[in-house]
């Protein structure tokens, strides 16, 4: 049973066992001719106007589509294709969905279609298509100045031109929230990091999106820090010819310039690795490591001793005992003459 609401000013639909033979079986009039919500599509893209009903087993007398007041289609005996939709639509006559094509911003409104079938009753139905502008131009702007970890302050703003309904910040491809020292501002298309600690290096995304399109854009962060948590590497005891290396290790951001010094004097060595090839006895001596952060100005010294030790030593000490055991030798002959 449908009739005029006297407030809605729309038709109202009951459905009882009286609709059933008429219409598809939950249908009346009309109602729930559409999924719920609105029709989503990209400027340029295609959407389709799916109706709910099967392939009856007379063909439908007439289906009409209109937009706004205006004709899209109305097909009966022959097909009546209001202007501007000659090669854009495509209807299906066994169901009466409609396709349409190389959508334009002004395609957006309220989609009506009247069927009328072989027992000459009428099913009526709406939906709501949006057309949302493609988005394009993802861009994210950032600090122009060098940032320093504990010091500075970061703000992105992420950008784009078309229609935006939605805006997620990732970092190394994982969602970010805000907290901590992590804030988002202008409906998310503002990030700030305030202050920016070392591990918030990386690469940021900003994925912007509507219903019908998306976009990215990335910002690669460089936290400057250092040098520190400094360590020195190296045996203090090496043998005579043997390979020798001296390692200074630190964490720092840009990496750190190295300078050796050997007894307090330049050695012209600028690697992280301070290596002998062959030691000799003058290696012998206390070896310095400074590591220098140009960005940060922070410079950081380690010490190490080296002490050489060689098979010169096992030599001496056998001439040593050589010595004395001839000493010993010559004292017992001397001895025993001297008794005779």
């Amino acid at each position: 049973k449908c009739w005029l609401h006297p407030f809605l000013w729309k038709t109202v639909c009951l459905c009882h066992a009286l609709c059933r033979p008429v219409f598809p079986p939950g249908l009346c009039a009309g109602q729930g001719l559409f999924p719920q919500g609105p029709v989503n599509g990209a400027e340029g893209g295609t959407v389709m106007f799916i109706t709910n009903l099967s392939p009856p087993a007379q063909p439908f007398i007439r289906i009409s589509w209109s937009v706004g007041g205006a004709n899209i289609i109305i097909s009966s005996s022959d097909d009546s294709i209001g202007p501007g939709y000659g090669d854009r639509i495509t209807l299906n006559k066994t169901t009466g969905s409609l396709e349409l094509r190389n959508l334009t911003l002004a395609d957006s409104g309220e989609y009506r279609v009247a069927i009328t079938t072989a027992t000459a009753e009428t099913i009526n139905g709406s939906t709501e298509l949006v057309v949302y502008e493609n988005i394009s131009d993802a861009n994210i702007t950032g600090p122009s100045n060098h940032l320093f970890a504990n010091v500075s302050s970061a703000n992105l703003t992420c950008e784009a031109a078309g229609n935006i309904t939605a805006i997620q910040w990732m970092k190394e491809g994982q969602p970010l929230s805000a907290g901590g020292n992590i804030f988002f501002s202008e409906e998310n298309r503002k990030l700030s990091i305030s202050p920016v600690k070392r591990h918030d290096s990386g690469e940021y995304v900003c994925k912007l999106t509507n219903p019908a399109s998306s976009a990215t854009a990335s910002y690669r962060m460089i936290v400057n820090y250092g040098p520190d948590s400094n360590t020195i590497l190296g045996q203090n005891i090496a043998e005579v010819e043997s390979f020798t290396l001296i390692y200074c290790s630190v964490q720092s951001v840009p990496p750190a310039a190295f300078t050796w010094l050997f007894n307090g004097q330049q050695t012209g060595v600028h690697e992280a690795g301070y290596i002998i090839k062959s030691v000799s006895y003058n290696n012998s001596g206390d070896y310095r490591c400074d590591a220098k952060n140009d960005l940060t100005g922070t410079v950081v010294s380690m010490g190490h001793s080296l002490s050489v030790k060689g098979t010169e030593g096992a030599a001496g000490i056998a001439v040593a005992v050589m010595l004395v055991v001839v000493a010993v030798a010559l004292g017992l002959y001397f001895s025993i003459t001297h008794h005779r």
